[in-house]
């Protein structure tokens, strides 16, 4: 559709202001107090996630209401328990997957060739809740997944199963609270991109995951990608964008760069 448009401004039929608000309309949509993204999982492979935090109950349904007219889909994140109740009421006849802070509502648009596998790993089982939201997230993007939970340092073996489980996947994210050492560790023992995630889980002075956020920035391991507190839909964009690197290079014909 963009093309066409380019096509007519090119051929004259419609000047340059008239093709900007067309193609402005096709990209986004607009209401009183938002401005919505609408294609940014085409342009960047990743979808826009909508967080509820701030917004009224009323903002937030309208929002997910234009994504499924356009998309057919949404992804809500930091949701109460209220808005979670508003959001299965308004959408009931809708396909709705929860995960710790995440809802999908509606059927994203995967892609039919899987184009990566990441591993998951949790220091903890308090971690999984937030791991969890990274799962769903990766699955409904097209990526495969391996989950090897509850595997940190307080038993200084246990991390070695987490390795073994994952050792055929692509990428590692790997949530940690507490002392926050487990991405350093695993990371000094393979080759694999490690995308680090501290989690508020612990107590007394840093137990909201300041401590294992410094502990992860401060990593002796070169490389480490670190993530904000909690931050899983960081996690995992960030793991997307280096499978579609991995997937661009191996799709390259021999001899071609």
């Amino acid at each position: 559709m963009i093309k066409n448009l380019l096509e007519s401004y090119k051929n004259g039929e419609i000047d340059l202001e008239e093709a900007e608000e067309k193609i402005m309309k096709i990209l986004y949509e607009q209401g009183e107090d938002f401005f919505l993204d609408m294609h940014r999982h085409r342009r960047t492979g990743f979808p826009e996630v909508i967080l509820t935090e701030g917004k009224s109950t009323e903002q937030m349904l309208e929002i997910v209401r234009n994504f499924l007219e356009v998309n057919g889909c949404a992804f809500v994140s930091n949701h109460d328990e209220e808005k979670e109740n508003a959001l299965r009421n308004a959408f009931s006849g809708v396909q709705i997957k929860k995960a710790g802070r995440l809802m999908v509502i509606g059927q994203s648009d995967k892609p039919g060739e899987k184009f990566g596998t990441v591993g998951i790993i949790t220091a903890g089982t308090a971690d999984v809740p937030y791991a969890r939201e990274c799962v769903l997230l990766l699955k409904e993007t097209g990526a495969e997944v391996v989950e090897a939970f509850d595997l940190g340092v307080s038993g200084l073996h246990r991390p070695f199963f987490g390795i073994r489980k994952t050792k055929d996947t692509d990428v590692l994210i790997i949530f940690a609270g507490m002392d926050g050492i487990l991405p350093t560790m695993i990371a000094s023992l393979t080759q694999k991109p490690v995308i680090a995630v501290p989690t508020p889980i612990g107590y007394g002075f840093g137990g909201r995951g300041e401590a294992a956020l410094r502990t992860m920035l401060q990593s002796c391991v070169p490389g480490v990608v670190v993530m904000n507190i909690g931050n899983s839909v960081g996690a995992a964009a960030a793991a997307l964008r280096i499978l579609k690197a991995i997937k661009r290079q191996e799709d390259v014909p021999d001899g071609e760069t």
